[in-house]
């Protein structure tokens, strides 16, 4: 099915937006990608600030609809789920590095229009972002005295840590494969699985 003209100038702009940032990013050259007179812009989203928000929304959606870590089954072969997040996240950031672009630097700097905006959306999807990891540790079998809570801020931090690491490396090599990226791949398991040493009954069997 052929594009709509909106979604035509959502693509565009994403692209854009992600590339030069919001002050630099054209709305000219959004037009001239897209196919589209720059006053048909306007007319979908009336402001710059409007198209800015539209992609943000459409970007935020597009992320949760493809990782969708609500269907997954953490309950087994705990190592080899974290594997297959961390790979499946490194193939999301290569097929799509305008999205995850838009979406860090919508909240790292956002027009100043839509600060607030942007800070209420970005609160609202932190809640989300720790979905994988609360159902991972949700699935294990912790010991008696030990905090989830303090466990997930723990795990998310090392998933930030290696959200950075993946990104840095693919912005100076676009075109790397997952063999190139095991390096980073192997250090976030690493990491994983230190932390969760020592604080699990079945450690043996869920570390192995």
């Amino acid at each position: 099915m052929e594009a709509s003209k909106e979604e035509t100038i959502l693509t565009a702009a994403i692209h854009e937006f992600a590339e030069k940032g919001f002050e630099q990013a054209s709305t000219n050259r959004i037009a001239k990608q897209a196919g589209v007179s720059k006053g048909l812009i306007f007319h979908y989203f009336e402001s710059k600030e409007k198209l800015f928000e539209a992609c943000v929304n459409d970007a935020i959606a597009f992320s949760m609809k493809k990782l969708d870590y609500e269907k997954w089954d953490l309950c087994t072969h705990l190592m080899e789920k974290l594997k297959q997040y961390s790979e499946q996240e490194l193939l999301f950031y290569k097929d799509y590095p305008d999205v995850y672009q838009l979406i860090i630097s919508a909240f790292a700097s956002p027009p100043e229009k839509l600060s607030g905006k942007m800070s209420r959306l970005f609160t609202e999807l932190s809640a989300l972002a720790p979905q994988f990891l609360k159902k991972l540790i949700d699935g294990l079998d912790l010991k008696d005295d030990v905090d989830p809570v303090t466990l997930l801020a723990v795990l998310q931090s090392h998933c930030n840590y290696y959200s950075a690491q993946a990104m840095g490396y693919l912005k100076v090599h676009p075109g790397a494969s997952i063999d190139a990226l095991k390096p980073i791949i192997n250090q976030f398991l690493d990491m994983m699985a230190m932390s969760l040493r020592g604080l699990l009954k079945n450690e043996r069997e869920a570390l192995k």
